[in-house]
């Protein structure tokens, strides 16, 4: 169990890194993007866009021990250049008060929803019902795909063609469902070696409840079989009462399994929010309700 869950975290690492190393020159400098390693955790930041989804810190408990090093190390590499919105994913083996401690003293505290990792071994694969066409995406489908994920996350619209660069490069396979010549939905498969990660997917609001997700589910499993992949990995929301909870439900029926419970912890007062305008390419884009602590003999303002 516990090597299908460090094969999970690496997979779900090295697709995000992927995606950021070979961002286009103008899109890394517009989102400031970087990634980089310190002290086993991997650092995903986005400077200019405070949003959880691209400011993120893996491998906590699997590749790093919460050291209190370690701990000052991840959240200053976000609050050094005021990002008030990150997540550090931490597998649910860390609850312990060692790890809230080191957190709370930063602020950092329990973000309110877990994320389920699921895995599914190699099988076959049963056709989903949809009304859409399902079919691989193409080059001139990039804006459109960059257009429906930045929507779906919240995200501000400069950020969509980081989820769409990724189209036609080497290790990435996107499926896009389409509607009247129009695509209205996107999934994206990762591949490395025999692990695959179903990474990302989206439908417009227009779209929703049309088998859309389920079908580009299955076309991503099709594809990791017939690439040779023992295992494909995911991982959404835990449900949460009066949510919906449609991709958690969509992966069990497509043969996923539970595989563990990954806690998120954000600073206190962090909340999700919509950040559609152009004005989210910012410094920073709001503040939590309250403050997050650099380590005093480290504590510096950002550049």
């Amino acid at each position: 169990m516990q090597e299908l869950i460090r094969r999970s975290e690496a997979i779900e690492r090295d697709a995000w890194l992927d995606l950021y190393q070979h961002a286009p020159a103008p899109l890394l400098e517009r989102l400031g993007l970087s990634a980089v390693e310190r002290r086993g955790v991997t650092l995903l930041r986005a400077s200019n866009v405070d949003h959880f989804l691209l400011n993120r810190a893996i491998g906590l408990g699997t590749w790093a021990v919460p050291t209190p090093e370690t701990v000052d190390a991840v959240v200053e590499h976000f609050v050094e250049r005021s990002i008030h919105r990150f997540w550090i994913h931490a597998g649910s083996h860390l609850r312990d008060s060692e790890l809230l401690r080191l957190l709370t003293k930063h602020g950092v505290i329990r973000y309110h929803r877990s994320w389920m990792k699921l895995v599914r071994p190699s099988a076959p694969v049963s056709e989903a019902a949809c009304e859409l066409a399902v079919r691989l995406a193409r080059p001139e489908d990039a804006r459109r795909v960059g257009h429906i994920v930045a929507r779906a996350f919240d995200l501000p619209e400069e950020a969509g063609p980081l989820f769409a660069a990724g189209i036609g490069r080497e290790g990435w396979h996107y499926f896009v469902a389409e509607q009247r010549q129009d695509v209205v939905a996107v999934g994206a498969l990762y591949v490395r070696g025999v692990d695959a990660s179903l990474a990302f997917a989206a439908t417009a609001p227009a779209a929703r409840r049309k088998g859309s997700q389920r079908a580009l589910m299955a076309a991503r499993l099709k594809r990791a079989q017939a690439l040779g992949c023992s295992h494909a990995f995911t991982e959404t929301g835990m449900p949460i009462e009066g949510q919906p909870g449609s991709s958690y439900r969509n992966m069990l029926r497509a043969g996923f399994d539970e595989l563990c419970v990954r806690d998120n912890f954000a600073p206190e007062g962090a909340r999700w929010q919509s950040q559609s305008s152009s004005d989210a390419i910012a410094k920073s884009v709001g503040s939590p309700t309250r403050s997050i602590r650099l380590p005093k003999a480290e504590a510096r303002s950002g550049t």
